[in-house]
């Protein structure tokens, strides 16, 4: 699922956005809207029944407070959410800013367009090689070890570029950071699906992923703060800590945390 999603968004999505602004300001708006069109009539040609049955009627308040509630309680779900949070946060400060320190003669990097996006497509081929190596590779060194290989790899994407404007050194740390950044979502996901009950998947998913993506408009927004104040270089550098620290969570998320939770997902 990850190879499917990633090939869609990084590799055929922007390519193709690059050709639909080339045709026309209105292709660029009309397709996109054709493409969810023909997504959601894909949807609804999927047949069965997928509700989860429900003894009692609620509310939608009701649904949101349960879903918190659950992920606030449970310490390995809400430990990752946080990690993930802070890790968006320091990748969506990085991003930013990235253009301004990367293209044109005047910039540290001194890319042209067409070089940028190659480097930029660094970064979703590790993601892609990523989601074929994550099995394996969990396989040889277990569940944690995984996740500490895959996030101090993913750390990679923004602390390469706190120490170097090499071209090259910055498109294998984009490499390794997407592969990492894969991986780790492999295992934490798929354990996500295992220890959550299926009638509270939906909320607490939507709960995490406020948590663990939302944060990034923040970092978009200490970026400009950082980058107007103390330069470019500096929100790389404060964010690169920022993204290796991430990985004290694997201190309290231990196997024994994980083999818990999932026992009692099974008890419950």
């Amino acid at each position: 699922m990850y190879a499917a999603e990633q090939t869609a968004n990084e590799f055929a999505g922007p390519p193709l956005a690059g050709l639909l602004v080339a045709a026309g300001v209105l292709a660029a708006f009309v397709t996109p809207v054709a493409l969810w069109a023909v997504a959601v009539a894909a949807l609804l040609l999927v047949r069965g029944t997928y509700r989860v049955e429900r003894p009692e009627r609620t509310t939608v308040r009701a649904d949101i407070a349960e879903g918190v509630r659950f992920l606030v309680r449970h310490k390995v779900l809400r430990t990752f959410s946080v990690m993930v949070g802070t890790f968006n946060f320091a990748t969506g400060a990085t991003f930013a800013v990235f253009v301004l320190y990367a293209v044109g003669p005047g910039s540290a990097m001194g890319l042209s367009e067409p070089a940028f996006g190659l480097v930029m497509a660094t970064n979703a081929a590790g993601g892609l090689a990523g989601s074929f190596l994550a099995e394996p590779v969990e396989g040889r060194l277990g569940r944690i070890g995984t996740l500490w290989l895959s996030w101090l790899a993913g750390g990679l994407t923004i602390g390469v570029l706190a120490v170097t404007t090499d071209p090259y050194a910055v498109a294998a740390g984009f490499f390794l950071g997407g592969l990492g950044i894969v991986m780790s979502n492999v295992v934490m996901v798929s354990l996500r699906q295992r220890v959550t009950p299926d009638r509270l998947l939906g909320r607490l998913n939507s709960s995490y992923r406020l948590v663990s993506w939302g944060t990034k408009s923040l970092g978009a927004l200490a970026a400009g703060v950082l980058s107007q104040t103390l330069g470019l270089h500096a929100v790389f550098v404060v964010m690169a800590v920022l993204a290796f620290t991430v990985v004290a969570g694997l201190l309290v998320v231990t196997e024994n945390a994980l083999t818990a939770a999932e026992r009692e997902a099974v008890s419950a």
